[in-house]
């Protein structure tokens, strides 16, 4: 029962943060019409306009779409002249009380927006690789865990693949970083074209990349095939040449944790190194047999 608890709770956080921005907007309206109520019970003299600045700051901030900050913007327009319909106010003080204000507002619309670009932007690129552009480790890890999550309560199977460049030190060692580094960005440029939308991409560090792989119920041994060919030709055509070793690891009964399949993918990988290079083998829970080869692997946790 206490696990049943968590679990509910977790998906209820997990539907909060999804639904965020809808829940700014509507604490953003619900605290417009609140200070409306507010400053139409209070003697005229008493202004609350430059309240509204602040459900406009949160929407602005938290909803992703314009659309959404400019409809709040009228809102609280519209509330302000429906104000100081019902009050006696002057014709200088209009213009103070209301101009003003909703200049305030605009400028408040702008600087909100820019801080969310802003931040979005920083918090993207601490998210990527800043060579290829692929995701990078710490993010990789943070998505891996989620799809574990995600397996526990949906029981889906999905995959983990490790690739680990053959040759690469080479590469390094005979014509120099700059070689090594457009390798890497061939080989992060043939993951994008050769993979799904929903695939995880990922430099992990050095030569070695992930990619994860939701709901793959069919073994992916063909397209890691693929993959491996492409990369042998386009590097070799850009006088670049390097091979990959793949190892993937299907899951379909939730690892213990990302750590714990990461090592299960690991482990693949190295049996590809093993057996030739420039190749992928894959291994699923049950039966324990990797593509190409029919060697059996000792299963990590699962």
């Amino acid at each position: 029962m206490p696990g049943s608890i968590r679990q509910l709770v977790k998906q209820f956080q997990d539907a909060l943060h999804r639904r965020a921005d809808v829940l700014a907007l509507a604490s953003g309206a619900v605290c417009a019409l609140l200070i409306f109520a507010i400053d139409l019970a209070l003697p005229d003299e008493i202004r609350l306009h430059a309240l509204y600045v602040f459900p406009l700051a949160i929407v602005a901030r938290y909803c992703p779409r314009l659309s959404w900050s400019i409809a709040l913007l009228v809102l609280t327009t519209a509330l302000q002249i429906a104000a100081f319909s019902v009050q006696t106010v002057t014709t200088p003080s209009l213009i103070s009380d209301v101009v003003v204000p909703f200049a305030t507002s605009l400028l408040t619309l702008f600087l909100a927006r820019a801080w969310r670009s802003s931040y979005l932007h920083v918090a993207r690129q601490a998210t990527l690789d800043p060579l290829t552009g692929l995701a990078n480790r710490r993010a990789f890890m943070t998505t891996l865990s989620a799809e574990i999550s995600r397996q526990k309560r949906s029981i889906r199977a999905f995959s983990l693949a490790l690739l680990d460049l053959d040759g690469f030190k080479a590469l390094n060692d005979s014509k120099g970083h700059r070689a090594g580094d457009e390798a890497l960005k061939l080989v992060a440029e043939v993951l994008r074209t050769h993979t799904r939308a929903a695939d995880c991409l990922a430099r992990l560090g050095g030569d070695e990349f992930g990619i994860l792989m939701p709901d793959t119920e069919t073994a992916p041994g063909a397209m890691l095939n693929e993959l491996c060919a492409r990369i042998a030709t386009i590097t070799a055509a850009a006088d670049r040449a390097v091979t990959t070793s793949i190892g993937c690891r299907t899951f379909r009964s939730p690892p213990a944790s990302a750590v714990d399949a990461l090592q299960d993918a690991d482990r693949v990988m190295y049996a590809a190194k093993l057996h030739g290079k420039n190749r992928a083998e894959h291994l699923a829970d049950l039966p324990c047999v990797t593509r190409n080869t029919g060697l059996s692997l000792p299963a990590g946790p699962a």
